[in-house]
């Protein structure tokens, strides 16, 4: 899976970890490795330069300042480059007894865009870095060297918070061909690693509820009741919790699909809560599941991580809402600023978007089945169905009607699945 690793450290603990995470997926997946250390040399030079003005008389004169000069550029020069060969000469050793092709390289710039330059130039399909670094506070925020390479990098990062133990790995899914990519990368590593695989899907049909919530305070009383917000509501919270449920939980069998080639195992679907349990398990150890959730994604990936112990959580870098502007997707970025585990990000900023994806199941119903026709009163109370739910809403309704064996949708049609719901509709407002 991958080929070539490019770790890059700086004698910090999160430095150490990605130093040992390196030399195990290398040795995994018969990587070669280059170790890399990047220092800032000109920027003592600049700054030096900037407190002449305010050095003693003694040193005004311009040979004085000249000679300076050059004697604390050769200290600068000559002494980052000794801390450079100090980083990485111990993982070299350790890398090369592991039986691992190694190299090392110290580059003078911004440590960011050394990172940078040196995994295009070399063409590393994985860079390894600590989620912070020497210049890091304590707090666990993410380091600015770390946020930068994972803003612009052309290849998948390994942000490592700490040792990559034993635990398992969890991977989130979205239905989104990035997802399921990611899928792949994270049952890849599971089985070179033999550790246990959590699929996890996620939805929040607590947004909605906050959206009801807002237009009730919004909306005059009589407004509420010529759009029947009341009704609306409670017609979508029944869609909503059964529609999204069964789409996400299609997208965690697309998943189990798509990595069914890669682990020689089974998995069974736990609900709403928990991880649940998988059969069989791999070679022995804790068994592989897929879970569905609830909640923020990212929240809810944190939650699965802490309960199962994962090690690694795999995300892909954007999912189904990605906009072409856009170099990280927020549940990818705020999963790897709040993540317990150490987060493998799967995708290159310079990625093709893929289209929209949509439940497989339905795209077969609607492909293989005729348009439906819908009567005009039919339709205008379709349409005091809040518009992010409409379409769901529909679908609902004409599944019902083809399961009766009709081509039209009525009015007796649009009532009957609302008193499903335990609603009726009062007539659509004249205008």
């Amino acid at each position: 899976m991958y080929d070539h690793i490019l770790v890059a450290l700086d004698g910090s603990e999160p430095s150490q970890f990605s130093g040992r995470a390196a030399i195990a997926l290398a040795t995994a997946f018969n990587a070669r490795v280059t170790a890399c250390h990047v220092y800032g040399s000109d920027i003592h030079r600049r700054r030096f330069v900037e407190m002449e003005p305010g050095l003693p008389s003694k040193y005004q004169d311009q040979e004085t300042l000249g000679n300076l000069r050059t004697t604390h550029q050769n200290l600068i020069d000559e002494g980052l480059r000794a801390l450079s060969a100090g980083y990485v000469e111990d993982f070299v050793a350790s890398s090369r007894s592991a039986g691992i092709n190694t190299e090392s390289v110290a580059v003078e710039g911004r440590s960011y865009v050394g990172i940078l330059h040196l995994a295009q130039a070399r063409h590393a399909d994985l860079i390894v870095l600590g989620v912070d670094g020497l210049g890091a506070v304590g707090n666990g925020i993410l380091g600015g060297t770390t946020s930068r390479v994972l803003s612009a990098a052309g290849c998948d990062v390994l942000v490592m918070r700490r040792e990559l133990d034993t635990g398992p790995v969890l991977v989130g899914v979205d239905g989104s061909q990035e997802a399921l990519k990611a899928a792949e990368r994270a049952a890849t590593v599971a089985r070179a690693m033999n550790r246990p695989l959590h699929i996890v899907a996620a939805y929040d049909p607590v947004f909605h509820t906050h959206v009801f919530d807002v237009m009730a305070r919004s909306l005059s009383p009589q407004r509420q009741d010529e759009v029947g917000l009341a009704s609306q509501e409670k017609l979508h919270d029944d869609i909503i919790n059964d529609g999204l449920g069964k789409l996400y939980t299609q997208f965690l069998r697309e998943a189990e699909q798509r990595v069914a080639g890669i682990l020689s195992t089974e998995f069974t679907l736990s609900g709403v809560e928990g991880l649940g349990t998988g059969l069989p398990a791999m070679e022995g150890g804790t068994p592989s599941t897929l879970s569905l959730l609830t909640g923020k994604a990212y929240c809810a990936l944190n939650s699965a991580a802490e309960d199962s112990g994962a090690g690694l959580i795999v995300v892909s870098r954007h999912g189904h809402h990605r906009q072409p502007c856009s170099r990280l997707g927020s549940n990818a970025e705020n999963l790897i600023r709040t993540a317990p585990a150490n987060v493998l990000l799967v995708g290159g900023v310079e990625d093709v978007p893929s289209q929209p994806k949509y439940m497989v199941t339905s795209s077969r119903i609607d492909a293989g089945a005729p348009a439906l026709v819908w009567d005009s009163e039919a339709e205008a109370r379709l349409k005091r169905v809040p518009f992010f739910v409409r379409r769901m809403a529909k679908r609902t309704v004409e599944n019902a009607v083809r399961e009766l064996g009709k081509n039209r949708v009525c009015t007796r049609d649009f009532e009957a699945v609302a008193a499903r719901f335990g609603m009726s509709f009062g007539k659509v407002p004249k205008v």
